[in-house]
């Protein structure tokens, strides 16, 4: 590290703008000139020359231990990094408003996976769920069940009426997280319910479509406690993998694990291959069959070379 050059993390990134927290404070910042400011995310640990008037250029990114990415919205294959350095994604989705998907669910486990991330699913909203159905959501417990099955943690939640906050709070200490997901699940609610102190906007769901519109409009990291940050990030309407061959999305799959090494082939991609472990397995109730047939649909999600291209 050069002298008078200062280490830090990067809480907020907004259109070119930075602020960076430091041992001597947060620091607004800049990238140098000739830098593409939009390589550095929130969670990227950086090196910065301070300026006068608590300004500061941001001059080096310090080598990324994890990262959580997805494919450019779009036709580009380029890849989006949402937020570095993290331990854990929490992916919230909406029990109701807008409802929940595991195909939606399945893309954001699977690209944690790959990523190297544990993922933490949390389904929120869980009050505007039972009262649309004058009753406890049909099948919403089952539903989450299968993912817990399979060794994820999941916590139903309501921001609104604080249902699952202390255990989602719990899930949260001593580790840096992102809690990422589609517009309108209520992410920025959660964390102003996790944090009280933390004033973030929210926004309704559009009537028209269902879909939320989006209230984060830039993505930040929020000091809960020692070693705590919480990334909040803006919700996506399209969620495409990038870069993840047809070979490693099984892997992706981690109840797939066990049985793909038991293929008959090595090559197996467990579609229609004699032999295949992994189907055995669906066949014999120890792979769920509504996981596998959206494996097999986002095999079938488009191609870009040898690599899944799922929107």
């Amino acid at each position: 590290m050069v002298p008078d050059q200062l280490e830090g993390i990067v809480i907020l990134a907004s259109s070119g703008l930075f602020q960076v927290e430091t041992a001597t404070g947060v620091i607004h910042c800049m990238a140098r000139a000739g830098a593409d400011p939009g390589s550095i995310v929130p969670g990227d640990r950086v090196l910065v020359a301070p300026q006068p008037a608590g300004r500061g250029v941001i001059e080096s990114m310090m080598p990324r231990r994890t990262r959580f990415s997805r494919k450019v919205a779009g036709r580009r294959q380029d890849e989006q990094v949402i937020a570095a350095n993290l331990d854990q994604v929490v992916i919230v989705l909406a029990a109701s408003e807008p409802p929940f998907k595991e195909t939606t669910l399945d893309r954001y486990l699977a690209s944690a996976e790959h990523c190297g991330l544990d993922a933490v699913v949390c389904i929120n909203k869980v009050d505007l769920a039972s009262a649309a159905n004058s009753a406890p959501a049909p099948n919403l417990a089952q539903r989450a069940d299968v993912y817990a099955r399979i060794g994820y943690l999941v916590i139903m939640t309501s921001a609104a009426l604080g249902n699952g906050i202390d255990r989602l709070r719990q899930a949260l200490a001593g580790r840096v997280s992102a809690l990422v997901g589609p517009s309108g699940v209520g992410k920025s609610s959660l964390i102003s319910a996790v944090s009280p102190g933390v004033s973030l906007a929210t926004s309704d769901i559009s009537a028209s479509t269902g879909k939320g519109r989006h209230t984060t409009t830039c993505s930040r990291l929020i000091k809960l406690g020692v070693g705590s940050y919480v990334a909040d990030t803006p919700g996506m309407r399209e969620f495409g993998f990038h870069r993840i061959s047809q070979r490693e999305l099984a892997w992706c799959f981690r109840e797939f694990r066990p049985h793909m090494e038991k293929c008959r082939f090595d090559d197996c991609r467990h579609v229609k291959e004699p032999g295949c472990a992994v189907r055995k397995a669906v066949e014999q109730g120890l792979v769920s069959e509504g996981r596998y047939e959206h494996y097999l649909r986002l095999m079938g999600g488009g191609g870009h070379g040898n690599h899944i291209v799922v929107c």
